[in-house]
């Protein structure tokens, strides 16, 4: 399975610290320990920074051939401030991941057929970034595409939901973001049952995944809403939990599981990644041999 992540390549900067993240990398840094041959189609700065994430990138398995170096624009970061132990994010804006650019080249990227195109919101608050994801989209046929919502705190617009949704088979969501986005597109709170059948009326989305933290999520397709329970975990660090269940569900549904038993493996490899410290921690021989996987 080939897999197309999309959007931001950073690096969290905490107590003068990087650490490598961004909900696309670690989409696709899962995906590779899935199984999957995983690519990101980003942009990093000509910085000490942007060469540090593509030496980790490439340990971390994830194909870098698609990752530009932007001569003006410094390499994405996230300012975190802790605050008795919570932390207060300031997404630095104007960086590599906002000038994503369309190759001249077009065959650079079609020299490979993908199955699915990942994304999120954060890249598209920028123009060029966002009009090379809709080209990307017109000019390639994916078997899915998967949109993680994903909100940040001022980077993200109705417009940006509006033309996003549209593009998906498969949409995730958390249990807050079904609240945001029901109000902005409906001006009403409405519960995950009432949201997909909206969403999937207006957009056609073939499965939409609204996940419940700890307790699991709520898989919607072909009109009926299930809820798949999560196992209990102790939490070490939760950051890059939800993208590694973005991952695992993509692998199991890919191949031939229905959404519901995807969504169960979800549930079991975000609540291993919580339990572990970083975004990205090595797989357990247990989580391998649930996914199938050497």
């Amino acid at each position: 399975m080939k897999i197309l992540s999309f959007g931001e390549i950073l690096f969290d900067i905490i107590e003068g610290d990087p650490y490598l993240g961004g909900a696309p990398l670690n989409f696709a840094a899962h995906s590779a320990q899935c199984g999957s041959e995983a690519y990101i189609f980003s942009a990093v700065g000509k910085d000490d920074l942007g060469q540090l994430a593509l030496d980790k990138i490439e340990a971390l398995g994830v194909q870098t051939t698609l990752i530009q170096q932007e001569e003006d624009h410094p390499t994405g970061t996230v300012q975190v401030v802790l605050d008795n132990g919570q932390p207060d994010y300031t997404i630095v804006q104007d960086v590599a991941y906002d000038f994503i650019q369309f190759p001249e080249n077009a065959e650079d990227i079609w020299a490979i057929a993908y199955d699915v195109l990942y994304f999120g919101t954060l890249a598209q608050r920028s123009e060029t970034s966002k009009e090379t994801l809709r080209q990307l989209t017109e000019q390639q046929t994916f078997q899915h595409i998967f949109y993680d919502v994903n909100l940040r705190k001022e980077s993200y617009t109705e417009e940006i939901i509006r033309a996003s949704l549209p593009l998906c088979t498969i949409l995730k969501l958390n249990e807050e973001e079904v609240t945001v986005l029901s109000g902005m597109l409906y001006g009403q709170e409405l519960e995950p049952q009432a949201f997909a059948e909206k969403i999937t009326e207006e957009y056609g989305t073939q499965v939409i995944l609204i996940t419940a933290g700890a307790k699991g999520c709520y898989v919607y397709e072909q009109g009926q809403l299930s809820f798949s329970p999560a196992e209990p975990v102790t939490v070490a660090d939760a950051i890059g939990a939800g993208d590694a269940f973005s991952a695992a569900f993509v692998f199991k549904y890919l191949n031939g599981e229905t959404a519901a038993h995807a969504a169960t493996m979800a549930n079991k490899l975000g609540g291993y990644v919580a339990s572990q410290r970083g975004p990205i921690p090595a797989y357990s021989k247990e989580i391998k041999a649930a996914l199938g996987v050497e």
